[in-house]
């Protein structure tokens, strides 16, 4: 609107840019409502990113505490074993460590037993007539009868019943009569069975009598029917492949080597995070959630957390610093690892109680103690959620952007409006400028043709 001489333009009493005096005029009335609006825009969008940010550093830091937040994230175990070629053992985190001798008398076997011998497995055994077949086992007989019976439709009938015996054709290679009928049971003294035929050409022998295995365990005599074991060592399983000639040693060992790699991950991603929290909320660079005091006490809680007393202390071991690990002035972690392996040999199940609480598969509904890395766990869970804060403000800065872009649209339509009243405010002005230069114009010409005028002297 400066830049415009009106004065001058009307006292000349030309013609002058109307369209240009508008323009300025509704810019200059636009810019204010505009200049406000664009910038509530550009600091929810800002708060937003940052919103979603905080969300993926925490995500890290929920990974990281997940390795120390369950008891069994600390029970890695391993095996030694003494007879590898007799004994198999394999160990869950179920298992306690310790050392336990073993020794194995017998396996467990599964009954054999297998027919005379035909010269094809596809042979009419007893011309097109029903052959009868019984299978025993724990004193009950199942019947079985198979028209125009040969090996093959026998095997299938029998399997076809599922009894717990498995009929299978073998071929001897003997040439003729080279093709048998096998049946084979389950392993255990108690799946042994009888089977018989009304054909007399169909009989069986028992090459393998069903048994139980047989072992001691620390002392104590136990009999199994299968030859893999898991209730006689809690957290391990054993299979058994053969008998020993002396007693052996399985012995479960703690290793420690991943727990203590994990809390050291779990260190440097809190570190990271901190360095993460502290952009985010920095008055001096202009964070985008430096006045977010929800934000700013949730960043506080994870601290305390970490440099408070465990809500789940161990005897000897109540914190982390406890176990050689601290908090400087810059808010960073640090830590002695010497005294984290000492805190790891010799007060194991204090460090398990002080990150887990002694508990595994935590909810973050629950306000039972859940230890450093379960409760740091259920607070990032909880701000995090559908429902958590993280997520519900970043919406409502969605939807409010959606109205201040609403709002954009009704300041275009008040400014259409603006322009259009300007318009004709100017049209008017124009019209009176232009009779104004018409009636002088007619007045000079009346007074150039009166008598007596400077021109006719």
């Amino acid at each position: 609107m400066a830049g415009i001489d009106y004065i001058n333009a009307l006292g000349a009493g030309a013609s002058f840019d109307t369209k240009s005096i508008v323009e300025a005029l509704v810019l200059a009335e636009r810019a204010g409502a505009e200049s406000q609006i664009t910038r509530k825009v550009a600091n929810a969008e800002s708060k937003i990113s940052a919103l979603g940010s905080a969300a993926s550093i925490l995500g890290v830091l929920k990974d990281a505490a997940e390795l120390v937040n369950d008891a069994k994230d600390f029970n890695t175990l391993s095996v030694q074993n003494s007879s590898t070629s007799a004994i198999k053992a394999t160990v869950s985190n179920s298992a306690r460590a310790g050392t336990n001798s073993i020794a194995v008398t017998s396996i467990a076997k599964e009954q054999r037993s297998v027919s005379g011998g035909f010269n094809s497995d596809i042979q009419a055994l007893n011309g097109t007539g029903s052959t009868g077949i019984g299978i025993t086992i724990n004193g009950t007989t199942t019947n079985l009868a198979v028209e125009g019976a040969t090996l093959d439709s026998i095997a299938t009938a029998i399997n076809g019943a599922k009894l717990g015996v498995t009929a299978e054709i073998i071929n001897t290679g003997s040439g003729s009569n080279g093709y048998r009928l096998q049946l084979v049971g389950t392993a255990g003294a108690s799946s042994a069975f009888s089977a018989t035929s009304d054909f007399s050409g169909l009989a069986f022998e028992t090459l393998q009598s069903a048994s139980n295995a047989a072992l001691t365990v620390n002392g104590v005599d136990f009999t199994r029917a299968s030859n893999q074991i898991s209730d006689i060592i809690p957290g391990v399983t054993l299979n058994l492949v053969s008998t020993t000639t002396s007693t052996e040693t399985i012995s479960v060992l703690r290793d420690t080597t991943a727990a203590k790699q994990s809390i050291l991950d779990f260190i440097a991603v809190y570190n990271e995070a901190t360095d993460e929290f502290k952009k985010l909320t920095n008055s001096d660079e202009d964070g985008a959630l430096r006045g977010d005091g929800i934000f700013r006490s949730m960043v506080t809680q994870l601290r305390s957390t970490m440099i408070n007393e465990s809500s789940s202390p161990g005897t000897t071991i109540k914190s982390l610093s406890g176990m050689g690990i601290s908090i400087d002035r810059y808010g960073q972690l640090t830590h002695d690892e010497a005294k984290i392996d000492s805190a790891l040999s010799k007060n194991y199940d204090d460090v398990i109680g002080i990150f887990s609480a002694n508990s595994n598969n935590q909810s973050r509904f629950s306000n039972a103690a859940g230890g450093v890395g379960g409760d740091i766990k259920k607070l990032i869970e909880r701000v995090t959620a559908s429902d958590g804060y993280l997520t519900t403000t970043a919406a409502s800065l969605t939807t409010r952007n959606a109205g201040y872009a609403e709002e954009l649209k009704d300041l275009d339509t008040r400014m259409e409006q603006v322009e259009e009243r300007y318009n004709r405010q100017f049209l008017v002005m124009q019209q009176i400028i232009e009779e104004m230069n018409s009636t002088k114009d007619s007045l000079i010409s009346s007074l150039d043709n009166l008598p007596f005028t400077s021109k006719n002297n």
